[in-house]
């Protein structure tokens, strides 16, 4: 019984460790021109392996912007970049 606590206290310590890895980053995202376009990026995003959540917006005159949610040892922001540019919006890191 004390081996199966134990198990499961390392297991909940380890997932709280992961969740805790997630990071957060917001784009400047291009070349929108519709309230459908944050769809295609948001779908291109979430195709990411790590991406855990993914939003966007248009915000008006071609430029919106996407909020991702990701797990940095599986993505990079330049994964995130590169999937939207490949979805047709490019786009960049917010400062």
């Amino acid at each position: 019984m004390k081996s199966i606590l134990l198990a499961l206290f390392l297991a909940l310590t380890a997932f709280t460790a992961s969740a805790a890895e997630l990071q957060t980053v917001r784009l400047e995202v291009d070349k929108m021109t519709c309230n459908l376009c944050p769809l295609t990026v948001r779908t291109a995003l979430q195709k990411v392996e790590g991406v855990e959540k993914a939003t966007a917006k248009y915000e008006g005159d071609g430029v919106g912007w996407a909020e991702v949610t990701f797990d940095p040892d599986k993505a990079s922001v330049e994964d995130l970049t590169f999937a939207t540019e490949m979805a047709g919006y490019p786009s960049r890191l917010k400062q």
